[in-house]
């Protein structure tokens, strides 16, 4: 997803959340670093938090949310029972995303629009990425452009050296090393 895009999403309320590379979490609005403990306790306080990754510019909001929750469950006294776990696992292959949408969960268009979502950003990154085509006909051009160039240069070169002039095909007289410097 693109910065367009992510703007688009975004209202004045929206919280900005960078995430680096290093996994560090930014807060854009505090300007400090935070942690999932402290996005989660914005999520609880109803705050408006959209997770972006700083290098791809990407929506990780999902991502981010689902390892919140990761983390909780980890820490939880009490785990969800097994056969629900073993239930995710078969019918929704590990995804709790996917069972909760077999579960109906999720409003009726969601599939729909998550599928769309991905194939317009799938197509646009498609159409941003130019073709061989494009990229052998750009290194031909530049080949050709530096070709031309040389030829030029090496036609109008005159290089001045000590008060003499030398055309670019005469090469200077250089000291022979078989030279005695002692004479």
């Amino acid at each position: 997803m693109n910065q367009e895009m992510v703007s688009n999403k975004t209202n004045a309320r929206t919280k900005i959340i960078k995430r680096y590379q290093n996994r560090k979490l930014y807060d854009t609005q505090q300007s400090c670093y935070v942690t999932l403990d402290d996005i989660a306790k914005m999520i609880r306080s109803n705050e408006e938090v959209m997770v972006i990754d700083n290098k791809t510019k990407n929506d990780i909001t999902a991502a981010t949310l689902t390892q919140i929750i990761f983390e909780a469950e980890k820490k939880a006294s009490q785990y969800a029972p097994l056969f629900t776990l073993r239930e995710i696992i078969q019918s929704g292959n590990g995804s709790i995303s996917n069972f909760l949408a077999k579960l109906g969960a999720f409003p009726q268009d969601y599939a729909e629009k998550q599928a769309a979502a991905q194939e317009a950003a799938a197509l646009k990154v498609e159409s941003s990425k130019p073709s061989y085509d494009d990229l052998k006909q750009s290194l031909e051009e530049r080949v050709a452009t530096a070709a031309s160039a040389a030829t030029a240069a090496n036609q109008n070169n005159e290089v001045t050296r000590t008060g003499s002039t030398y055309s670019a095909d005469q090469t200077p007289e250089l000291p022979s090393s078989n030279k005695s410097w002692n004479n």
